[in-house]
């Protein structure tokens, strides 16, 4: 690859993961509901979305410490930053913007996935308090009288 396509595809990338972390939380939220609404085929579908989402990003991370290095720049945010301010201005104020709002979009899904994760946790304690300890398949199934 040419430095000129390296530094294309790290653009492609951080264009791509600002639009994940976007899917991301629609994703989360959709997932909240499917929680609150004891939906299972919902849950399910908006956990394997996510996976495939988080999946996406990591991969970018991975290429992108490579890509970085490639360019003789430090593979943190300090090297990704001095890309960036390398740049044309009108491209550099807008790619900046997204790069520094990129730790602000994973908070966001982080705070949102802690969030659905508590109610999965307090739906499990509900149902584990209202089971009886013992053999649950005969409370269930066989009433006693």
């Amino acid at each position: 690859m040419t430095r000129g396509e390296i530094v294309r595809q790290l653009l492609a990338d951080l264009l791509d993961d600002h639009q994940q972390f976007r899917e991301i939380e629609a994703h989360l939220s959709a997932q909240r509901q499917a929680v609150l609404r004891f939906s299972q085929p919902d849950l399910e579908h908006h956990t394997d979305v996510l996976m495939q989402h988080y999946r996406q990003i990591h991969q970018h991370a991975q290429q992108r410490i490579v890509s970085l290095q490639q360019l003789g720049l430090s593979a943190d945010q300090q090297g990704m930053t001095q890309l960036l301010q390398g740049l044309a201005p009108a491209a550099q104020q807008h790619l900046l913007k997204i790069w520094y709002e990129l730790p602000q979009q994973l908070q966001r899904c982080q705070q949102a996935n802690a969030y659905n994760q508590q109610l999965l946790d307090m739906q499990h304690s509900l149902l584990v308090e209202c089971m009886p300890q013992g053999d649950t398949a005969d409370w269930l199934y066989h009433p006693h009288e």
